[in-house]
């Protein structure tokens, strides 16, 4: 898929939002670190374990502001670069039991081997960890969130609600049948359809108002696999404009998924995607960006494929 490279504002609201994510991404290595200090103080010391932490930081933060949509991902970093900081000590052991001279070219050579097996293990860790992620039963567990908009509660609940026949930016609505169920498309820009692969996924669904007044919106939605979504929106007046307050009851998540769900700050961050088209601001949400990964970049680098070309019969 294609990359975009984000603005100043997009980067600090990935960050922003991704906050929880980037927490956890940088305190696994971090505690990695300071432990490797105090068993081994004449490897790794002070000074050298605040270099890292700082340089571990600042690699987790790029990751998450150009790539905001692939979470294992960023966590497969985290752990394979605490795996390669627990090594480093083996790494200069081994180049010092050659002999002197060629110490410092050996010593070079592993470090190079050592972030390229870095990388091999991150793709293994990431695979893994999608693979937790989807495993395991479906948790009936509540999300909420809530945001302020400078807005009156009927312009919010126009475009917040999910209602038959309208369209809300990637989300087209359709009409209503005898049983007040309607189609909803729902465009993925991050992720890529399998069967077209250089279009963006759509998914579908099948929804219904069980209630709706100016106050409040409740929706049920009836996924591919039988499962049923609920979702509960109100608009409380405030003395800026209104308050949205979200809650949903997915119907097929796991645990892994609601812990992804949860780090990537989602919630908020489709409703910041509704807020900016109500406000006309520049779009930030992370549910508008690419769904490239680092380790998809480094594929086409490292294996470049050229265009496919059709040949006349």
């Amino acid at each position: 898929m294609h990359f975009d490279w984000p603005t100043p504002e997009q980067m600090m609201y990935r960050v922003m939002r991704l906050r929880r994510l980037v927490v956890l991404a940088v305190a696994i290595p971090v505690m990695i670190m300071l432990l490797t200090a105090l068993i081994d103080p004449t490897f790794l010391t002070p000074n050298r374990a605040t270099l890292g932490a700082l340089a571990v930081a600042v690699l987790i933060v790029g990751h998450v502001s150009l790539f905001p949509n692939v979470t294992a991902e960023t966590l497969s970093l985290s752990l394979s670069v605490s795996l390669l900081v627990i090594s480093m000590p083996w790494i200069k052991l081994l180049a010092g039991s050659v002999p002197v001279e060629n110490a410092n070219a050996a010593y070079v050579m592993l470090i190079t081997l050592a972030v390229l097996c870095t990388g091999v293990l991150m793709w293994m860790i990431k695979g893994l960890l999608n693979f937790i992620i989807y495993a395991g039963p479906a948790l009936s567990l509540n999300v909420r969130a809530d945001m302020e908009i400078a807005c009156s509660p009927s312009v919010a609940r126009r475009q917040f609600a999910l209602q038959p026949q309208t369209r809300r930016g990637r989300i087209l609505c359709g009409p209503e049948d005898q049983d007040g169920l309607f189609d909803v498309a729902i465009v993925a820009p991050q992720l890529a359809d399998p069967q077209n692969p250089d279009q963006p996924f759509v998914a579908r669904v099948v929804a219904k108002v069980l209630q709706s007044d100016e106050q409040s919106h409740q929706v049920m939605m009836v996924l591919d696999d039988g499962s049923v979504a609920a979702t509960s929106l109100t608009f409380e007046p405030t003395e800026i404009g209104c308050r949205v307050t979200v809650s949903e009851m997915p119907g097929d998540f796991t645990a892994g998924m609601h812990l992804m769900f949860w780090l990537a700050d989602q919630q908020a961050d489709n409703m910041t995607e509704i807020a900016d088209t109500i406000l006309s601001e520049p779009a930030r949400a992370n549910g508008l960006s690419h769904g490239v990964s680092f380790l998809s970049v480094a594929a086409a680098v490292l294996s470049p494929r050229g265009p496919a070309v059709k040949r006349a019969k």
